[in-house]
């Protein structure tokens, strides 16, 4: 029998499907949205009744799981997505939806739906029935599975609902929640009427520089003004959002990864050089793909890595890293100044 390559059996999620929680956003109403409501101690409390996890021992167990568990018929369609993801792990959901020649109102959808996975695929899917919810390491190209833990799903959800942007001052980054808009953080600025928001693409995702057009210009905001290529004076607020066309999902600016954003494109600028993203493409040659073409008894060298094929990798954060790797030890650190002040941007 195939096992899994993961020398401990992993560890998957199944997310039950229950209609209890009648509330969006796994039945936590808006005005308890708070830093410390949010906790992973308090998301667990809500939402462990309707988690299952299960140890998977072979291959074979993972295709069983997911025909017992999601049960897809003629009427469904059955997905896979890539919900959540780091540097370092991807987490994918297998679950099945309605067919659109089905006859069914999107209310009635929403109303049978599973909406505690609805909800952790961030509502781009109405979920009918139980989820499975794998992890995926992706440290290097074996993307072996690894183990779910209730804490990996409390932070999907925590991530959803309260987001981090990062404040430079005097050179300095600190860290600080938000739940809807980065503005509702008191970055020192002059007055809130005196902050304009400017856009930054950086692998196609997008930071939002906020600033104060009537900071004092004496002294330079080095880190901000390295980034984003214009003079920037005073406090900045910086937030991050991802690439999505329509409506982009806010995702966490932390310190970390905004000084490693500073090195990488101060390394570049000095450099004239640019981030080749050819070199950190996949190169993944995907069989198996088709659940019903799987056979054990033939399927005798299934590679895990061919199923479920991981769409976000690399990813944003994946490629932050690794660039960084590739250049923290050439970076040296200078002030550049620039023509423009971005202050003096209404």
């Amino acid at each position: 029998m195939n096992r899994i390559t993961n020398p401990v059996c992993p560890i998957v999620c199944i997310i039950n499907s229950t209609n209890d929680l009648d509330e969006k956003h796994c039945g936590i109403e808006a005005k308890n949205w708070t830093e410390n409501f949010l906790s992973h101690y308090n998301l667990k409390d809500n939402i462990e009744e309707y988690l299952k996890f299960i140890k998977l021992n072979t291959v074979y167990d993972l295709f069983n799981t997911i025909s017992n568990t999601v049960n897809p018929s003629d009427k469904h369609i059955i997905n896979i997505d890539d919900l959540y993801y780091t540097s370092d792990y991807v987490f994918q959901a297998i679950f099945k939806t309605v067919a659109k020649d089905i006859d069914c109102t999107y209310n009635n959808l929403v109303e049978n739906s599973n909406k505690l996975a609805t909800q952790l695929l961030g509502e781009r899917h109405v979920v009918d029935g139980n989820m499975i919810i794998i992890k995926r390491s992706i440290i290097n190209t074996s993307f072996d599975y690894v183990d779910v833990t209730m804490e990996d799903i409390t932070s999907i959800l925590r991530n959803q609902l309260i987001h981090t942007a990062v404040i430079i001052k005097d050179n300095e980054i600190m860290e600080q929640s938000y739940i809807y808009n980065p503005l509702e953080i008191n970055f020192g600025q002059s007055h809130i009427d005196n902050v304009r928001y400017h856009e930054f693409r950086f692998l196609d995702f997008r930071l939002f520089f906020h600033v104060d057009t009537k900071a004092e210009q004496t002294k330079i905001n080095k880190i901000a003004t390295s980034i984003y290529g214009q003079n920037i004076y005073g406090n900045v607020l910086i937030s991050l959002a991802d690439n999505s066309d329509s409506t982009p999902v806010n995702l966490n600016m932390t310190s970390e990864l905004i000084d490693k954003i500073y090195r990488i494109i101060s390394y570049h600028r000095t450099n004239k050089s640019e981030i080749d993203k050819k070199k950190y493409g996949r190169h993944m040659e995907i069989k198996n793909k088709d659940l019903a073409d799987y056979d054990p008894s033939i399927h005798t060298h299934f590679d895990h890595n061919e199923f479920p094929e991981i769409t976000l990798c690399p990813n944003f954060f994946q490629v932050v890293k690794l660039e960084y790797n590739n250049i923290k030890d050439k970076f040296v650190e200078n002030e550049i100044l620039f023509d423009q002040v971005l202050n003096n941007v209404l």
